[in-house]
C-alpha cells in the first residue's frame, strides 16, 4: 500500500489503524452454524434453509424509504435527547446500485450529510436501523459533525477537516458507528421499535420474530470469519474461487453477495477489521467507564466523549 508495496494483514491492520484483529480457526464458525441450523426450520441444507427463512423478512422496495425514514427519524429523535444538535443539521437519503458496500455517509460540513443506501441486493428489515443508526444517528453523521465542532471549529486543529479514511480513526468511526446501534436502541427497545412500527410498515409478519432475532443474535457471532477469509485471501493462502465460497459458508450469503464481499476486501483490504473489532474495542471502553446498559446516562455521556475527540484503539481504555 506504500508505493505499490503491501504487508501481511495483521501488520498491515496494526500501520494503518493501530490494532490486531484477533485470530480465530473455522472450526469456531462452523460451532455456530450448527446453533444456526438448529434454530432454522424447513427442510434442505443450511444456506437453503436461512435464505428462505430471511426472505420473510426482506423490506419490500416500494416500503423502502419510508421504512429507513422512519427508523432513522426514530435514532434521531433519540439522539436529540442526549445529543445538542444545530438547527440546520440535516441528512439526504439516496438509493443507489452498483457499490461493494451496504450504506455510506458523505459527510457535507456544516453539519449535513449524503447518507447512501446500495439496493443491488434485497434489505433485511434489521437493516434499517443498522444502516440508519450506523450512517446517522449516533453514528458517521454525529461523529463527524462533532469532530467539525469540537476539533475543527473550537479548537482550530485544521488537520481534522481532513478525514484519512485509511488511518486509526476509521477503527473508532466504524467502531462507534456499529456500537451506537446498541447505544441508541439498547436491548428490546430496538425489537420492540422494529416489531411495533417497522414489521407494520414493510408488511412483514411478526409471528416469527422470536426466531429472527435468535438467528441475528448467532449471525453477529459469525461476523469475525469475514476478517479470517480476508486475512487467509489478502495472505495470498486463499484463492480468490475459495475466498468467495469460505463467505458463502460462513456469511449464508449467494454467491453474488459473497463476490461483492470480496471485492470489498480487494478494495478496502485490512479495513474490515474496523467494525467487529472496532465496535468490540468501543464497547469495552464504554463498559471499563461505567457505561453499562444499566446506566443509559452514563452511557450516553461516555459515547459522546468518545465521540468528541481524537481517540484511536491504543488510546481506549481496556483494563
Amino acid at each position: 500500500m506504500i508505493g505499490g508495496k503491501t504487508f501481511p494483514f495483521d501488520e498491515e491492520a496494526k500501520l494503518l489503524f493501530d490494532a490486531v484483529p484477533p485470530h480465530f480457526s473455522l472450526s469456531h464458525f462452523d460451532e455456530l452454524l450448527g446453533e444456526l441450523d438448529s434454530l432454522l426450520p424447513g427442510d434442505g441444507d443450511l444456506p437453503t434453509r436461512y435464505n428462505n427463512f430471511m426472505a420473510e423478512f426482506i423490506i419490500p422496495k416500494d416500503k423502502l424509504d419510508t421504512v429507513f425514514r422512519v427508523a432513522i427519524n426514530e435514532s434521531r429523535k433519540i439522539t436529540k435527547h442526549y445529543f445538542e444538535l444545530p438547527e440546520n443539521e440535516n441528512f439526504v437519503l439516496e438509493y443507489v446500485t452498483d457499490k461493494v458496500w451496504g450504506g455510506y455517509n458523505y459527510y457535507q460540513g456544516n453539519a449535513q450529510s449524503l447518507i447512501q443506501i446500495n439496493t443491488d441486493f434485497p434489505i433485511y428489515i434489521s437493516r434499517a436501523i443498522d444502516l440508519g443508526s450506523h450512517e446517522g444517528y449516533p453514528g458517521h453523521h454525529i461523529y463527524m459533525m462533532l469532530t467539525e465542532q469540537n476539533l475543527v471549529n473550537t479548537k482550530g486543529w485544521m488537520e481534522y477537516s481532513v478525514y484519512p479514511l485509511f488511518s486509526p480513526f476509521s477503527l473508532i468511526s466504524e467502531g462507534s458507528a456499529n456500537y451506537g446501534i446498541d447505544v441508541v436502541f439498547p436491548g428490546d427497545k430496538r425489537i420492540d421499535f422494529e416489531k411495533e412500527y417497522l414489521f407494520p410498515l414493510a408488511r412483514i409478519d411478526t409471528s416469527k420474530a422470536e426466531i429472527f432475532y435468535a438467528v441475528q443474535d448467532v449471525m453477529s457471532k459469525l461476523n469475525y470469519a469475514r476478517n479470517e477469509t480476508a486475512r487467509a485471501y489478502l495472505n495470498g493462502d486463499l484463492s480468490r474461487e475459495n475466498a468467495i465460497k469460505q463467505i458463502e459458508k460462513y456469511s449464508l450469503f449467494t454467491p453474488k453477495k459473497a463476490e461483492q464481499s470480496v471485492r470489498f476486501i480487494e478494495a478496502n483490504r485490512s479495513y474490515v477489521i474496523n467494525y467487529n473489532l472496532g465496535k468490540d474495542l468501543v464497547a469495552k471502553h464504554v463498559d471499563m467507564l461505567g457505561g453499562s446498559y444499566n446506566n443509559p446516562e452514563k452511557r450516553w455521556d461516555i459515547f459522546k466523549e468518545l465521540l468528541s475527540n481524537p481517540y484511536t484503539a491504543s488510546t481506549l481504555k481496556k483494563e
